[in-house]
């Protein structure tokens, strides 16, 4: 798709389908489309922070941001159950649902504090305890293989810093986490997105 093909769709696009790309998917553009990205966001008159958040995306992290972004969001009500009384943290969650021969084991994401997190494995393990053993014979291996992975992940929920999957998950949204600087409740909106994905 030649540039002028691409600023044509971009002038389609609704305001909405502007800022999700800007907050979340520029750092996977070309120079010259994060030109015309920019440019349809002056001519729309759109929030001047959604530019900060596409720069954000395409430059070196420095220390001192990758900190701020942590403080950003470890300092927010838990999205899940909305209490400040824990600093939010991340997780992987291990889920197997099975159906005779067919046996589906999914990972996926959750930022929440530590409690809703716990919860979340705890959730995790009893829906694979009902649903994954049906499946032969991966049934049972992948419900084990889960509640394993579900047991080691639980032991980083409640880590004083930021564990390793907080950290990739503020490296991998920093346009979202830029945005929340003057949009806060775009974070909360995202972050529920992120742990409703399956």
């Amino acid at each position: 798709m030649d540039l002028n093909d691409i600023r044509d769709n971009y002038r389609n696009f609704p305001d909405w389908k502007i800022e999700k790309i800007a907050s979340e998917e520029a750092n996977s553009l070309r120079p010259e489309v994060l030109d015309i990205l920019k440019a349809e966001i002056k001519r729309r008159n759109l929030k001047s922070n959604l530019i900060n958040s596409v720069d954000s995306q395409t430059r070196e992290l420095t220390e001192s941001e990758f900190n701020e972004y942590c403080h950003i969001l470890r300092n927010r009500p838990c999205p899940k159950c909305n209490s400040r009384t824990q600093k939010i943290n991340a997780t992987m969650v291990g889920r197997v649902i099975s159906m005779l021969i067919m046996t589906n084991y999914e990972k996926s994401l959750k930022v929440a504090c530590p409690n809703c997190l716990d919860e979340m494995h705890n959730n995790a393990n009893l829906k694979s305890a009902l649903l994954g053993w049906w499946g032969f014979p991966w049934g049972p291996i992948q419900t084990i293989r889960s509640f394993i992975y579900n047991s080691g992940m639980k032991e980083f929920n409640r880590t004083e810093k930021p564990n390793e999957v907080f950290t990739s998950f503020v490296v991998s949204n920093v346009g979202i986490l830029e945005k929340a600087k003057t949009e806060p409740e775009k974070l909360t909106e995202f972050i529920n997105r992120t742990n409703n994905a399956i």
